[in-house]
């Protein structure tokens, strides 16, 4: 089974968290575990939710034992995605190691500040596009082990579209009866 991180910092975008826990879960294959990047277990969302979870970024001895990390938006929570350097850290950690990095919104602009979207085919909400990667206004974008969505309107295909990555097709089909009722 897959297991990675939803890394969560006060503004994330809480549909773009919520929907992609909600929809790597229901692939049956992948585990993920939301954490929070500062010293606190709760979280705050964009709009005012809040939400306890059950680990810390900081306290993750060893972050390569996951396979995935989700970068969620909001305007907010991606300026403190970015202000935290341990995130950097994960962020650089996986590049490395050619793990799978989503990331939705505004949250590809990280990616593409530290220059990890250069020569990559990538989309984000408008007007957030940064470093010298190939921009697709579109719903979501894969290219290799990078998966980017557009906005919060395109949580579920952002989400399949890791499913796809992680688990390949039949991850994909199993979310039908679920999720769609078929």
């Amino acid at each position: 089974m897959k297991k990675g991180l939803l890394l969560l910092a006060d503004g994330f975008e809480q549909t773009e968290a919520i929907a992609t826990h909600d929809i790597l879960l229901r692939s049956h294959g992948i585990e993920v575990l939301p954490v929070s990047i500062s010293s606190s277990y709760e979280v705050t969302s964009s709009m005012g939710l809040k939400i306890e979870v059950p680990a810390r970024l900081m306290d993750i001895k060893d972050v390569l034992s996951y396979d995935f990390i989700v970068l969620p938006g909001g305007k907010v929570g991606v300026d403190n995605l970015g202000a935290s350097a341990l995130v950097r850290q994960t962020i650089t950690k996986f590049h490395d190691a050619g793990k799978v990095i989503g990331a939705i919104c505004a949250a590809p602009s990280i990616l593409g500040e530290m220059g990890y979207l250069d020569g990559k085919h990538f989309t984000c909400f408008p007007g957030f596009q940064q470093g010298n990667g190939i921009y697709e206004n579109t719903g979501s974008v894969i290219d290799g082990n990078l998966v980017t969505g557009h906005s919060m309107a395109y949580s579920i295909p952002f989400a399949e579209n890791l499913v796809r990555v992680l688990v390949g097709e039949s991850g994909v089909e199993r979310l039908k009866g679920g999720a769609y009722g078929i």
